[in-house]
């Protein structure tokens, strides 16, 4: 498999002195799903921020597709963006406008301003946001306004949202995290079916070791802002489970 990103010893320190990523290097390859897993403040959130640029690294290199993107600006930056989709906790919808209408906000990069402000979308553009919906079972819900959906429909509005960029890499901050345990299931089989269907590499923070094994080809545990384990779900035992996330610690599993 082709490595469609690389870090190497990436550091993030705050101004008010935290220090949230501390030397953390390791590679993607294409198609990979890999899940980044460690306590709240491990520096999870930090580390796709600074994968995706919405904040600036302090030290270290984002290498993607062999091009370094750590330090870019403007047009390279926004280049660099539309192939790296971003997917929230809290979903991030325009809550009074439609389904389809959050839907198409994905592909308000490739389009003139004035175009998306009077609703201008290309026939071939709604079509493309449709079959977007369709993928993560929702089409039906098009015409709904976002803020009558689920909250797991909503995630899946978002993930749909972000197919519109046709994504070589789709971050995932924590997107079950919000969702009762029935609905997260719902929200990680579109997920994995992104990946194993259109070969999507998905990059994705969680928090449960049953949604890990179920979904993970590849995990990295972050503590304090180093890596602590790096492998395969399987490897993840209970010693492994307590080294990361502490002594006290008992697993919680999604069913």
């Amino acid at each position: 498999m082709n490595c469609i990103l690389e870090i190497q010893n990436l550091e993030k320190i705050y101004p008010n002195g935290t220090h949230a990523l501390k030397g953390v290097s390791f590679s993607v390859h294409q198609g990979e799903f890999l899940v980044i897993i460690g306590l709240s403040g491990s520096g999870k959130s930090t580390l796709l921020r600074c994968i995706n640029r919405l904040i600036e690294p302090t030290a270290g290199k984002i290498i993607y597709n062999e091009m370094d993107v750590t330090h870019i600006k403007g047009k390279e930056l926004r280049n660099y963006r539309k192939r790296i989709g971003m997917i929230f906790q809290h979903f991030n919808l325009i809550k009074r406008r439609s389904v389809l209408d959050n839907v198409l906000a994905g592909n308000l990069g490739s389009i003139a301003v004035w175009k998306s402000i009077l609703g201008k979308f290309p026939v071939s553009t709604r079509n493309e946001a449709l079959k977007n919906l369709e993928i993560v079972g929702i089409e039906t819900k098009a015409n709904h306004r976002a803020d009558a959906l689920s909250g797991g429909q909503q995630q899946r509005v978002a993930i749909a949202r972000s197919l519109m960029q046709r994504p070589e890499i789709l971050l995932a901050d924590e997107p079950v995290a919000s969702l009762d345990p029935a609905t997260s299931h719902s929200v990680m089989q579109y997920l994995g079916r992104i990946n194993k269907e259109l070969g999507t590499t998905v990059v994705c923070n969680l928090h449960f070791l049953s949604l890990v094994r179920q979904y993970a080809t590849s995990v990295i545990a972050l503590k304090a802002g180093e890596i602590v384990f790096e492998g395969m779900p399987t490897e993840i035992d209970e010693e492994w489970f307590k080294k990361i996330y502490g002594e006290d610690a008992v697993e919680v599993e999604i069913r």
